[in-house]
């Protein structure tokens, strides 16, 4: 994203000056109470269509905002007229006595940050003459260390822990970090200068002390707290306007209490629902007001000293208890004093941790035609999930090196289709593949798995009616449509025969294996006594693996039409080998407008990684090509596929429910 063009964040600190020097007044202090939640969800003023070169679509740079975030705003000059706004957008929580912060972090709150000192060695000061009325900023030495500075970040790096925030850092903007989380409030760190109890510093018993007539005027516990900072802004600048992103933006109630502030009459802190409505809200020390941060908002200080705010988020009780039935529990940590933690745009990792996850964390095994590709885009949208080098890896199967002959050979081999070694600083984040072949190649690939990834990744399945399965295949391999690569690896076997030539050969090759003993091969039906008396019996093992053994070649994909469409003999070789809690088995229609939804499927998806529920910004699908009906004016070959699947789709069902313990609901009946 563009950062904030300089012309334009010059043009707001101009214009913001002239409304400090006219007096501007804040608006009336109001106790609305909580910013409700459901005003979170989304900006309340869409971003509408504006010039390139005046976009503010750029790294935010404000004290307010997540510093692994984007802005996501823009400057505007008007506004669509049939938007709902919500009633107010700050609420005057109550005040408090800030003293005992303020003997905390006065020492040092006035030194230049060392990014301002950079910019200011490097480039003359260039103020307007507005900003020279109002302003007179003067280099002031650099203190000694010392340990009561907090603000130091020497002191920080050795006695807190260091946590980089791109937006604050750009701005010259100091911090004191005290609790913060990742973007998805997965894991909240405390840090040393807030913990109590034993093994605690003074500056964390003290600090905790000084903070919590805050907690008590916001009627909140402190378990609730997931962000906490002092922040301090250096005069002379400005932070243009912008809404909050970031996924805790939406669960979280966002608090300002001005702490350090000079004169507050030099302070310009406004927001609203749009850059035109925004009222200027007091910053007099002790006033503790909540915002809704996905209001648009803005900063300048007009002052001639560093001005501090304590900015904390919390979030309502019932969040606890949502996540951990979303299968991914809120964690606590304390970090030590002089611990490094690693940081990507949205995560947050312990450097001791690095290396604990192993990868890949997750395998699409299939079945092939029935959305594997779509769940793939879908899944690696998540900013914690990392694309593998290739969606199909095929390091199991097909690309397997027989030549390398011990497990590290081969584990090494296999981790070459992933970017494991770069993911290792960050155990937080997911990577993994969508091979669908796998499904049904369970003879070859399960050992193998086994053997290289013996952590044994979360698998996911999913399924379709195994007629449009089957007819979508044959669709993709005699398409003239891809890659040189895509057409080789489809196979020609099938390109001189019809729909029908195929499935019936696929029938005599199962026949033949000893298969489908069932199987009325001139009438095309199903003798049910010998289905059920031959299905799971030692007798349909052997046949599976016969047919698997010689059926399943590895430079085509122009085979078993019918074959992977018989899911339940695909799964159960699966289930014998893994635990069934490895698996999550969906089907294709669940993703249709009919059905669940992509957005459900995806949220399915996560839970079964155990990461935190993400709004799929694309949900299209992905791989899908359009193709004439195989069936039309040919009622007699569906009919028999329909009698032919009817059985096993019906076992698969009951497997599912039996096994898994799925819905009975959603898997009886299947297909019909």
């Amino acid at each position: 994203m563009r950062a904030t063009p300089p012309e334009e964040i010059a043009k707001q600190h101009s214009a913001a000056v002239e409304l400090i020097l006219s007096q501007l007044p804040c608006a009336p202090r109001i106790n609305h109470g909580e910013v409700p939640i459901e005003w979170k969800t989304k900006p309340t003023c869409p971003r509408p269509k504006v010039k390139a070169d005046t976009s503010n679509d750029g790294e935010q740079a404000a004290e307010d905002v997540n510093a692994n975030s984007a802005s996501a705003c823009n400057h505007v000059d008007s506004v669509e007229e049939d938007v709902t706004y919500p009633e107010w957008c700050v609420s005057s929580r109550g005040r408090v006595d800030v003293a005992p912060i303020v003997k905390l972090i006065t020492e040092g709150v006035n030194e230049p940050s060392p990014v301002l000192a950079n910019k200011e060695n490097g480039k003359k000061n260039s103020k307007t003459k507005v900003m020279k009325k109002l302003l007179s900023v003067k280099s002031k030495p650099v203190k000694s260390y010392s340990l009561t500075n907090l603000w130091d970040e020497d002191n920080a790096a050795r006695n807190n822990v260091k946590i980089t925030r791109p937006s604050h850092d750009a701005w010259g903007i100091k911090k004191i970090m005290l609790v913060f989380c990742d973007d998805f409030l997965h894991t909240i760190y405390t840090l040393p200068w807030y913990q109590t109890g034993s093994g605690s510093t003074s500056i964390g018993c003290e600090m905790n002390a000084a903070i919590q007539p805050i907690l008590d005027v916001l009627q909140i516990e402190q378990r609730q707290m997931v962000r906490c900072l002092l922040a301090a802004l250096p005069p002379g600048v400005t932070i243009p306007v912008h809404h909050d992103t970031g996924e805790w933006v939406k669960y979280t109630h966002r608090v300002h209490v001005p702490i350090i502030v000079s004169d507050p009459t030099k302070v310009l802190f406004r927001c609203g629902p749009t850059e035109q409505s925004m009222d200027r809200i007091d910053c007099t020390p002790g006033h503790v007001f909540e915002m809704n941060n996905q209001a648009k908002h803005a900063v300048t200080n007009g002052g001639t000293e560093f001005r501090v705010h304590l900015i904390l988020d919390y979030v309502e009780p019932s969040f606890f208890e949502m996540r951990a039935s979303q299968n991914c529990p809120v964690n606590r940590v304390d970090l030590s004093s002089g611990e490094i933690i690693t940081q990507t745009r949205r995560s947050i990792d312990r450097a001791k941790e690095a290396g604990t996850r192993p990868q890949p964390s997750y395998l699409i095994l299939g079945a092939q035609k029935a959305g594997t590709t779509s769940l793939y885009e879908y899944l690696t949208q998540h900013p914690w999930v990392v694309k593998a080098k290739r969606r199909e890896t095929h390091c199991l199967d097909w690309r397997w090196n027989d030549a390398l002959k011990t497990t590290e050979e081969r584990r090494a081999h296999c981790l070459e289709f992933y970017h494991a070694e770069a993911m290792k600083p960050y155990p937080s984040l997911r990577t993994g593949d969508s091979t669908p072949s796998y499904l049904l190649d369970y003879y070859r690939v399960i050992p193998r798995l086994k053997e290289c990834f013996s952590h044994e990744p979360q698998m996911i399945i999913l399924v379709r009616d195994p007629i449009k399965r089957a007819a979508s295949h044959y669709a993709m391999v005699t398409s003239n449509d891809g890659t040189e690569e895509q057409l080789k690896a489809r196979g020609t076997e099938w390109r001189e025969k019809s729909f029908e030539e195929v499935l019936e050969q696929d029938v005599r090759n199962m026949k033949e294996d000893g298969l489908l003993p069932y199987w009325d091969m001139e009438n095309k039906t199903v003798d049910k006594d010998v289905f059920d008396s031959f299905i799971n019996s030692r007798e349909e093992d052997e046949a599976w693996e016969q047919y698997i053994r010689t059926r399943v070649p590895l430079n085509t994909g122009s085979y078993s039409p019918l074959a992977r469409g018989l899911y339940a003999l695909q799964c159960r070789q699966w289930f014998r080998s893994f635990s069934k809690d490895k698996f999550l088995v969906m089907k294709l229609e669940d993703m249709s407008q009919n059905g669940k939804g992509v957005q459900w499927v995806v949220n399915k998806s996560l839970e079964h990684l155990g990461l935190p529920r993400f709004d799929v910004p694309d949900a299209d699908k992905k791989n899908s090509r359009e193709y004439n009906d195989p069936f039309e004016d040919k009622e007699d070959l569906k009919g028999w596929l329909e009698r032919f699947f009817a059985p096993h789709n019906e076992r698969f069902g009951n497997m599912i429910v039996e096994e898994l313990g799925y819905d009975e609901n959603d898997w009886t009946n299947l297909w019909t």
